[in-house]
C-alpha cells in the first residue's frame, strides 16, 4: 500500500484549509473528496473523488429548516449521499489515513474508509456549546482532534479523546501580496463581506445599505468587497451602488487594508477578526447567516464581534467605530487572543507526517 492520504471535507473554507495542509505533503500520494460543493479550492494537482455537486440549500439544509432539506430532498439529496457513503467505503485498503476537515459529520463518512481518521475541527467548539453525547460518541472514531481553541481540547482530553489544540487553520489560507489596493494611505476604509455562497448577492443588497448610510456621514470613507472565487462577481457588484468602491478578489489585502470590517460571513469573520479587525455582522435573508448562526458566532469571537439586527444599526455602530480608535484597538485585541495567529497547518501537516511514517513503519 502506497503512502495515501484521503482527504473528506464538508464545506469551501474547509476546502481551502485542507489545499493549504496538503501544499505542505507534496511527498505524500493525496486524494480528496470533498461532501458539498464541487471543491475547486483544490490544488489541480490532487484527485477529487465523486460525485459532487451543488445542492439548493449550498450544504446548509439543517440551517434553513423544511424549506431548505426539502429542496435538497428534491434535487436527489438521499441518493447523492447514498453514492458518497459507497464512494468513500470503496476507499477501503487504498489509504493509509483520512484528514477529515470540518465537523463530527465530515468524521463519520470519513470513517467508512476503515483507515484511522484524523478530524481537523472547524465548526464545533465549547465556546458556542458543549459536546453532546452522540457528539463525542463520534469524536471517539477520531484517533486526534486537532481543536481550533484550548477550551475545548481540554474538554476532549477530559472525555479521553485524544486532542490538541492547533489554532484557527483559517488563518494560514490568507494570501497577502502587499497592494494598497489603489486607496491613498490614511483613508479610513470599511470592508464588505457578502459571503461566499450563493446568497452572496442578497447579502450584498443589504450591505449597500449600509455603505450608503456611512458613506452619507463620512464621504471620505472607502469601501471594499472582497469576493470569493465562487461568488458571482457581476451579481454581487450590480447590488451594490455605494461611492468610492473598489471589487476585488485580493481578499487578504482588503482584509489588511479595513479599518472595521461589516459583513454576513463566516470564516470570513473569524480570519478579520484574526487579523484585528473590529467585525460588525447582522443576519442575511438566505441560509448561511441566520440569527442562529450570528448568536453562535459571538459566542465564538467575543469582542471581536458586534451582533446587530439590521442595516441600519449596522451603520451605527460602524460610525461609532470610526469615530473610537480606542473601542477599534480594544475589540481588535480580542479578536487576535480569540484567533490567534498563523501556523495551525504547519503544525497539523508535521503531525500527518509523522503519524503517516508510524503506518509505514509499523
Amino acid at each position: 500500500m502506497t503512502r495515501r492520504l484521503l482527504v473528506v471535507s464538508n464545506g469551501y473554507s474547509e476546502d481551502l484549509i485542507a489545499a493549504q495542509i496538503l501544499r505542505q505533503l507534496p511527498e505524500v500520494d493525496r486524494v480528496a473528496y470533498p461532501l458539498v460543493g464541487l471543491g475547486d479550492g483544490y490544488p489541480p494537482d490532487v484527485a477529487r473523488l465523486g460525485p459532487r455537486r451543488v445542492f439548493p440549500s449550498g450544504g446548509f439544509a439543517l440551517r434553513t429548516g423544511m424549506r431548505g432539506l426539502w429542496a435538497d430532498l428534491r434535487s436527489g439529496a438521499i441518493p447523492f449521499w447514498v453514492s458518497q457513503f459507497r464512494t468513500l467505503r470503496r476507499q477501503r485498503g487504498r489509504a493509509m489515513l483520512a484528514l477529515t476537515i470540518g465537523d463530527t459529520y465530515a468524521l463519520m463518512m470519513a470513517a467508512q474508509a476503515g483507515v484511522p481518521v484524523v478530524l481537523v475541527a472547524t465548526a464545533d467548539s465549547v465556546r458556542i456549546r458543549p459536546f453532546g453525547a452522540l457528539q463525542y460518541r463520534a469524536l471517539r472514531r477520531a484517533q486526534l482532534v486537532f481543536t481550533r481553541d484550548a477550551e475545548t481540547a481540554e474538554a476532549l482530553l477530559r472525555r479521553d479523546i485524544a486532542a490538541v489544540h492547533a489554532g484557527t487553520a483559517s488563518m494560514d489560507c490568507l494570501e497577502f501580496t502587499g497592494s494598497d489596493l489603489g486607496i491613498p494611505a490614511g483613508r479610513p476604509v470599511v470592508v464588505l463581506l457578502p459571503g461566499s455562497r450563493g446568497d452572496a448577492p442578497a447579502n450584498a443588497r443589504l450591505l449597500a445599505g449600509v455603505a450608503d448610510r456611512v458613506g452619507w456621514s463620512r464621504p471620505e470613507v472607502s469601501f471594499i468587497v472582497p469576493l470569493a472565487d465562487a461568488v458571482d462577481e457581476r451579481a454581487v457588484m450590480t447590488a451594490l451602488s455605494a461611492p468610492q468602491l473598489v471589487a476585488t478578489r485580493a481578499f487578504a489585502d482588503a482584509l489588511a487594508r479595513a479599518t472595521v470590517v461589516v459583513g454576513m460571513a463566516g470564516t470570513a469573520h473569524e480570519q478579520a477578526a484574526g487579523l484585528g479587525k473590529p467585525v460588525v455582522a447582522f443576519p442575511g435573508p438566505g441560509p448561511q447567516f441566520t440569527p442562529q448562526f450570528l448568536h453562535d458566532q459571538g459566542r465564538l469571537l467575543g469582542d471581536a464581534l458586534v451582533a446587530v439586527s439590521s442595516a441600519a444599526e449596522a451603520a451605527e455602530v460602524v460610525l461609532r467605530l470610526l469615530a473610537s480608535p480606542e473601542e477599534r484597538e480594544r475589540r481588535g485585541r480580542a479578536g487576535r487572543e480569540r484567533i490567534g495567529g498563523p501556523g495551525a497547518t504547519w503544525r497539523i501537516a508535521t503531525t500527518l507526517r509523522e503519524l503517516l511514517r508510524d503506518v509505514t513503519e509499523g
